[in-house]
C-alpha cells in the first residue's frame, strides 16, 4: 500500500469522525496501519501532509502506530478466525485431488481483503489447522487474487 492511499483512508476517517473523535481516528489509523508504514519506511509527517492534516497530527499518529505492536482489532481477529475455518472447510470439503485448487479458489476469492487487512498467512493457516506446507500455495492464490476473481 503506497502512501497515497494511506493518506486517502486517513483523510476519510478524519473528515467522517464525529466531532471529538477526530485524533482518536488518528491513533486508529496508527493501530491498523502502524505494520505497513513501519515495513515500508514511511514517515508519519509524509502520511500527514498527503492527507491535508494539521503537522500537529503527526504526534498522534505515531502514538497509534506504536500501540500497532500490542494491541488487535477485535473484529479483526474474528474476522482472521472466520478465513481460518472457510479455508479449513474449503480444504476438508474439496474433491479427492483438488485439496490445492481448493486453496488457491480460497486465496483467489479473499486475497483482496487478506491483502487490505494485512493479515498474515501463516495466521490463517495455523488457524485453519492444514499442514503449514500449504503456505505457498495459500500465498499464490492470493498474488492471483491482484488478476482474477471467482464466477
Amino acid at each position: 500500500m503506497e502512501i497515497k492511499e494511506l493518506s486517502k483512508i486517513l483523510s476519510y476517517n478524519y473528515a467522517n469522525a464525529y466531532n471529538g473523535e477526530k485524533v482518536v481516528q488518528i491513533h486508529l489509523f496508527g493501530v491498523k496501519y502502524g505494520k505497513i508504514i513501519r515495513e515500508n519506511n514511511y514517515s508519519s509527517k509524509d502520511i500527514i501532509d498527503e492527507s491535508e492534516l494539521n503537522e500537529s497530527y503527526i504526534a498522534e499518529l505515531n502514538k497509534g502506530i506504536k500501540l500497532s505492536d500490542k494491541v488487535i482489532f477485535e473484529n479483526d481477529e474474528m474476522e482472521l478466525n472466520a478465513l481460518g475455518k472457510t479455508l479449513k472447510d474449503n480444504y476438508e470439503n474439496a474433491k479427492t485431488g483438488e485439496a490445492v485448487a481448493s486453496i488457491y479458489l480460497f486465496g483467489i476469492k479473499y486475497g483482496k481483503l487478506i491483502k487490505m487487512k494485512n493479515y498474515a498467512i501463516n495466521e490463517i493457516i495455523r488457524i485453519s489447522g492444514i499442514n503449514e506446507s500449504y503456505f505457498a500455495e495459500l500465498n499464490k492464490g492470493i498474488k492471483l487474487s491482484e488478476y482474477l476473481s471467482l464466477k
